[in-house]
Formats: C-alpha cells, sequence, structure tokens
C-alpha cells in the first residue's frame, strides 16, 4: 500500500484507522455505516458520501470500491 494514498476525515475509522466501509446494497442517505475492520460507527451514508465528494471523489481522483475507497494515481 502506498503511505497516504488513500482519503482520511470521516472516512477514516477513528478507532482503527482503517478506511474500510460496511455499506449495505439498499443504502439510504440515513443508513448508518459501519467500520468494516472493527464494526464502530462511522456516520450515515448521507455524511460519508459528502466527505467523499469534498474530497475529490466525483473528479475521478478517488475509487469506492466495495467499500475501500482509494486514490488514484495522478496521470501527470
Amino acid at each position: 500500500m502506498i503511505v497516504g494514498a488513500y482519503l482520511n476525515h470521516k472516512l477514516e475509522c477513528p478507532f482503527c484507522g482503517v478506511i474500510r466501509l460496511q455499506i449495505p446494497a439498499d443504502a439510504q442517505p440515513a443508513t448508518r455505516i459501519h467500520c468494516a475492520e472493527c464494526g464502530e460507527y462511522l456516520g450515515t451514508w448521507d455524511e460519508l458520501q459528502t466527505d467523499f465528494e469534498r474530497q475529490g471523489g466525483t473528479d475521478g481522483v478517488f475509487r469506492l470500491d466495495k467499500g475501500r475507497i482509494q486514490k488514484l494515481a495522478s496521470s501527470k
């Protein structure tokens, strides 16, 4: 894993430091999302998506795959 390649803020679990989310297939804005590693509550799906977007998630900078968010390599 490349250091600094993953998002932080709300998406990083403050309890175990992992960015791996348990996201139900039918998640709604108010769905409670937990860390897939330790099970701690991280926030609502809406809060986490907002944080993801704030960090460039909608600009193709990051990829969300099976609850894991990874920074994509720069093409520069």
